[in-house]
């Protein structure tokens, strides 16, 4: 009996390269659905016609040979915005070739089924290796990823129509939080431990996606938690940024015109031991090396050339990662565990927007506060409440996170004896006691941010008894 593959595809990438592959050596007939047949014809492959519609029946059906499926389909949401109504949508979903996808799976004890182009030559390989056969172990594998990809189509159509095909639309549903939310990431990588050596963990989702490593070994669990927030925080600025970052933790920032003279400052930090330096700009084969010799644990920047990687040969113990994009939609929202379920919230990424703040005090701020307030606030967002950011001109002195109340916050910055002579403070919490702001002039605070909704007269009045300048905004950073 002849060895018979279907293709049944929207995306032809790399089909053709496969059948070539497939007829020459291993003998297969093929079988395309209109589109990969009009990309075999233009290259004088053999194929008969298939509809998508019939190609499951054929599965099946032992006698008809099929042993191997090439499918894709067009996901719900990209095809539903071609429509203007939910039945012609839902008539246009590829409902074929997902059923042809489940029957395959279904079928594993003799079908293979490939649904994305990386899989090709992973199938050649297999092939060429067991005697133009596929192996029960390669079979499995594929299937259980295409049972997964048909439950995602089923779960996106649901969700479709829960928006789209209702008398009344689900408010919920049109701002994101549909009735049902599904998590359906693949593990992308196994981590030695979890946050304490005794747990297990693993990574999942599209993390390598956003992110290339080029140096070290394994990530941790540390190590991923700060590269996350490291992007965000990067992020946020446009000229020249490096920041330090440990277990997740904002260690230190700075702004300038000269990314060199930034990372002068971040390499002289007393913290650089165990840090993630990240910057958004070239790092430079010294500053590297300097790095290594200060025992960072890591770098994250948008590119590397040959130079500064061969550093990081010389240093194995450095990791480093090349950020491939920015954040795609799956960023923009918070999921975190609670009993029973999951809180989903949508990240905070407002842009920080000076415009929208209020001046309470009579004393008004200079051009430079206005600078370092913004800096202040793009910093203190990422970080966790109550948090304090002390700065001066674009550079972070002093960052309190995570502390029960802004005054505790500042005790500490009190009590740690540095100086703050033409600083300017920002919250990320409201309840700011007013004494505290007369402590903070007395050190030689210039002007501080807080939020909104504390008790503004009494603030006020202790701002202006003691002549700081004031500010307030009216988007809250709580972090919890």
């Amino acid at each position: 009996m002849a060895k018979r593959a279907l293709l049944v595809v929207k995306d032809v990438s790399g089909v053709v390269a496969l059948a070539e592959r497939l007829v020459a050596e291993f003998g297969f007939e093929l079988l395309a659905n209109a589109i990969a047949g009009e990309a075999l014809q233009g290259k004088g492959i053999a194929f008969e016609a298939l509809e998508d519609g019939a190609a499951a029946d054929l599965l099946s059906d032992r006698e008809q040979g099929v042993s191997l499926v090439v499918a894709n389909f067009v996901d719900v949401e990209s095809a539903g915005r071609s429509f203007m109504s939910w039945k012609s949508a839902l008539s246009a979903f590829d409902r074929g070739i997902v059923d042809t996808i489940r029957a395959a799976a279904w079928a594993v004890e003799r079908v293979a089924v490939l649904g994305n182009p990386s899989d090709y030559d992973a199938a050649l390989e297999e092939l060429r290796a067991n005697g133009g056969k596929l192996r029960q172990a390669f079979r499995m594998q594929r299937a259980t990823a295409a049972l997964r990809a048909a439950s995602e189509f089923d779960f996106a159509v649901a969700q479709y129509l829960e928006v789209q095909g209702a008398d009344a639309p689900d408010m919920g549903a049109l701002s994101g939080y549909s009735k049902a939310m599904r998590f359906a990431w693949p593990r992308a990588q196994l981590l030695d431990t979890g946050e304490n050596g005794h747990q297990l963990a693993a990574l999942y989702g599209s993390f390598f996606e956003h992110f290339k490593q080029v140096a070290g070994g394994k990530l941790s669990y540390a190590a991923v938690l700060t590269v996350s927030r490291a992007a965000y925080l990067i992020g946020e600025f446009e000229k020249p940024a490096v920041a330090l970052l440990r277990n997740g933790k904002i260690v230190a920032a700075c702004l300038g015109e000269e990314l060199g003279d930034c990372l002068a400052q971040a390499l002289e930090h007393e913290d650089l031991e165990g840090s993630w330096l990240v910057v958004n700009g070239s790092v430079g084969v010294e500053n590297l090396r300097r790095a290594a010799r200060g025992g960072v644990a890591g770098v994250l920047a948008p590119d590397y050339s040959e130079a500064e990687l061969a550093v990081f040969e010389d240093d194995s113990a450095v990791t480093a990662l090349a950020s491939l994009s920015g954040m795609g939609y799956e960023a923009l929202q918070e999921v975190r565990s609670v009993v029973g379920g999951v809180l989903v919230q949508d990240k905070d990424r407002v842009a920080v927007n000076p415009m929208e703040w209020t001046v309470l005090s009579l004393a008004q701020p200079l051009v430079e506060d206005w600078e370092s307030l913004m800096f202040g606030a793009k910093v203190v967002r990422h970080a966790d409440s109550a948090a304090l950011a002390i700065v001066s001109g674009e550079r972070l002195i002093s960052l309190e996170a995570g502390r029960y109340a802004p005054k505790i916050a500042w005790n500490a910055v009190e009590e740690s004896g540095i100086g703050l002579a033409n600083t300017v403070a920002v919250f990320d919490v409201p309840e700011v006691e007013p004494e505290c702001l007369s402590r903070m002039k007395r050190h030689g605070v210039r002007a501080a941010l807080l939020p909104l909704g504390g008790n503004e007269q009494a603030l006020r009045e202790a701002a202006n008894e003691c002549g700081l300048v004031l500010l307030g905004m009216s988007k809250g950073m709580r972090r919890l």
